[in-house]
Order: C-alpha cells, then sequence, then structure tokens
C-alpha cells in the first residue's frame, strides 16, 4: 500500500510527506498485485482515477476472506489522510475464475450494479470473475465497433483528413492508380 501512495503521490503532487508505511486498517503491510492510473481532464481541474486490482489464482474461488481483504485495502485508502485529494476516485477489484455462495450474495445486491460491494462515492470496490471482465470487454468492442461502422464514410473522412492536415500534405499528389 506504501508503493500506491508513492504512485498518487507523483499525480497530486511532490509535497505529499510518506514518513511511514501504509497500512491496513487492520495494521498489517498490505501487498497491491496491480494498480492503474489515469487523470481526466474535467472543468478546469483533472479528476484521478485509480484502479487497484488483487489477482488470486485461479483454483481459489473469491469469498469472504478476499472480499475482506481488498474492503481492507479500500479502507485503508478512505481514512489515510495522505490518500484524501478532492478530485481522485478509487476502484478495487479481487479477480478470481469464481466466486463461492458468499461473494455471489454480496455482488448481487438490489439497486447496485452486479460486482459492487462496496460504494461510498470516493472508493468503490468490485468483485470480478475472469468470464465477467472478458465479457464486459467484449460488449464493449463490438459497440464501439458496430457505432465506428455506423458513422464510416470514406470520402467524408479523407476531406476531413486533407482539410485538418493540409499544411503538412501540400506538395504530395495522388495518382489516380493509387486513390483506387
Amino acid at each position: 500500500m506504501t508503493e500506491v501512495l508513492r504512485k498518487h503521490r507523483k499525480l497530486i503532487g511532490e509535497d505529499v510527506v510518506i514518513d511511514s508505511p501504509v497500512k491496513r486498517i487492520d495494521g498489517k503491510v498490505g501487498i497491491v498485485d496491480l494498480m492503474l492510473s489515469r487523470s481526466v481532464p474535467q472543468n478546469h481541474s483533472h479528476e484521478r482515477e485509480h484502479l487497484v486490482v488483487e489477482l488470486k489464482r485461479p483454483s481459489v474461488p473469491v469469498g469472504a476472506k478476499e472480499i475482506i481483504q481488498i474492503e481492507t485495502y479500500a479502507m485503508t485508502v478512505a481514512a489515510d489522510e495522505r490518500f484524501r485529494h478532492l478530485d481522485t476516485k478509487w476502484s478495487f477489484w479481487v479477480v478470481s475464475n469464481d466466486l463461492d455462495s458468499y461473494a455471489q450474495n454480496r455482488t448481487k445486491q438490489k439497486d447496485k450494479p452486479r460486482g459492487l460491494a462496496f460504494d461510498n462515492d470516493q472508493v468503490r470496490v468490485w468483485v470480478k470473475t475472469w468470464s465477467e471482465i472478458l465479457a464486459e470487454a467484449t460488449s464493449r468492442m463490438r459497440f464501439v465497433q458496430e457505432h465506428l461502422k455506423a458513422n464510416v464514410d470514406k470520402d467524408r473522412s479523407l476531406q476531413y483528413l486533407q482539410q485538418t492536415y493540409q499544411k503538412y500534405l501540400s506538395g504530395i499528389e495522388q495518382d489516380d492508380d493509387e486513390a483506387a
């Protein structure tokens, strides 16, 4: 978790002091498997988003123990003043091949998206299987492909590129054979 703070510090500024290790709310040191970050421009500011992923062996189904582990990471971030920043959102995922019955019930809550185990606006905890992640990604990819195909007009696209990059294309001629 201390490494997570160091990566977060690079985004919010070097003035954050890391004078002691970050410990989970249970007092133990947490080791994060994967962390991804991005900065999203918003009206005169940048909202930062961090994704922290806990990967479990394929033979280990996600259950109460694994959910509590990822929730302690999330609660650590929510409780540690060094992580607090006005425009920062945190998502914590625990991922494996399967969920036990406890995890299945925790991830199917009324009025919440499937997989969401905890949400306090700043911090969200998700429980996912690899098959869910792949299915969601495939669905998003198909959606984008379908909408890109629906709006593709080769002549208009070429005209747009020629107008936009005219200063770079000046003096370049295209043979009629190449245009076909």
